[in-house]
């Protein structure tokens, strides 16, 4: 039995046993769910609790003597793989962002081509690009967005490069077809059905090689998972949608601006929770849209006109922002207090993911490794697949 195939079982039968822990909707509670947590989280403050979601060490230290488990769930790390030995830009990567750079050239450090390259959801082809540079083959990129296209053949066509584009949609029947056996296929920061579909036409075609850094989970064809693998599948944990965003919920970009706005819109979504359950006399929680940040530059009633207009809610004659902003205090300490736990989740649900791709590919006859292909601070979706036929 693998290494892969015993960290699987131990992750499955681990989260399974903890559900409570992270199988949680945080804005429906009214009360935190954990009585035995009761002494340990209810003493802390507001600082202490965004100090400790900022340190998952120390969460963890905090919460182990309650969670024995937790300790062995973090103690599963996966190697990590190539860095670029230099993160220059060129020229023609003028316009890319510093960390998007850094991601592209750490992926890209990683792969050696033998076989012509698919880039797969390839916006301009950033990454498509340096391979065509640095790998010596032809490159095709897919991407939906014509404009994106023409403006990656653009940058292609100026370095006299070997790399067309095809501009379709991933998700369309025909977008198996691009998939060949003597191919290097790639994907990075591909969303959930998009990667997912990646990773089966690419067994389906035998395709040499493939390398994918899977990114948006919950971002798939229903409301809840299929599991690729047979084992995923006779060992299938039920996730929702919502499950699938826990390893999305960390943050590891954004200064004092981006963790104010977090902060408000975190608020108002509870004040309007509490002005709406006045409103329908119904003592449950009502879900909002995601929505513009402006609009958390203007003020409550502001925000509350909106959101009961969204909701088709009669907007009552005067909104009494000081008494619902009070109210939802209260409660969002009590969410942070729950999703304090529920963080310390995010990394076993994200390897839980990701092998269950591993197995995929292995059930398919790849030899597979899974590693990190750049640095925390870069981007939290830093894993990567790489997956071989033997």
């Amino acid at each position: 039995m693998s290494d892969f195939v015993i960290h699987f079982n131990q992750l499955t039968t681990m989260l399974a046993r903890h559900k409570s822990d992270w199988q949680r909707l945080p804005f429906t509670c009214r009360a935190l769910p954990w009585p035995e947590l009761a002494p340990v989280l209810e003493h802390l403050a507001e600082a202490e609790l965004d100090a400790l979601e900022a340190s998952p060490e120390q969460s963890l230290s905090l919460l182990a003597p309650y969670r024995p488990d937790l300790m062995f769930l973090q103690a599963m790390p996966v190697p990590d793989l190539n860095r670029a030995p230099d993160y220059a830009t060129p020229r023609w990567s003028s316009g890319i962002p510093g960390r998007k750079w850094a991601q592209i050239r750490d992926f890209a450090a990683n792969i050696s081509a033998v076989y012509p390259i698919l880039e797969w959801c390839a916006g301009k082809g950033h990454l498509g690009r340096l391979l065509a540079m640095e790998q010596q083959q032809p490159v095709t990129s897919l991407e939906w967005d014509p404009g994106l296209c023409h403006q990656g053949e653009a940058l292609a066509g100026k370095l006299s490069l070997e790399h067309d584009f095809h501009c379709g949609d991933a998700l369309a029947a025909d977008a198996a077809a691009l998939f060949t056996r003597q191919q290097q296929a790639v994907a990075l920061h591909a969303c959930g059905e998009l990667h997912m579909r990646f990773l089966k036409h690419g067994a389906a075609a035998g395709t040499q090689a493939l390398a994918l850094s899977p990114c948006c989970y919950h971002l798939i064809d229903g409301q809840h998972y299929s599991p690729l693998s047979a084992a995923g599948q006779q060992q299938d944990l039920q996730l929702s949608r919502h499950d699938l965003r826990l390893p999305l919920q960390q943050q590891v970009t954004g200064g004092e601006r981006v963790r104010r706005l977090r902060h408000t819109e975190l608020t108002w979504r509870l004040a309007f929770d509490e002005l709406q359950r006045e409103l329908t006399g119904c003592d449950r929680y009502l879900p909002l849209p995601a929505f513009p940040k402006q609009l958390l530059s203007g003020d409550f009633s502001a925000f509350a006109h909106w959101a009961c207009e969204r909701k088709e809610l009669t907007v009552p004659a005067m909104i009494d922002s000081d008494r619902w902003l009070m109210q939802a205090g209260q409660r969002r300490l009590l969410i942070k207090r729950i999703e304090l736990v529920r963080h310390l989740y995010r990394y076993p649900l994200e390897l839980w993911l990701l092998l269950d791709r591993v197995l995929f590919l292995k059930e398919q006859g790849y030899r597979v490794t899974l590693g990190t292909f750049t640095d925390l601070n870069n981007t939290p979706r830093r894993y990567l697949i790489q997956a071989h036929r033997h």
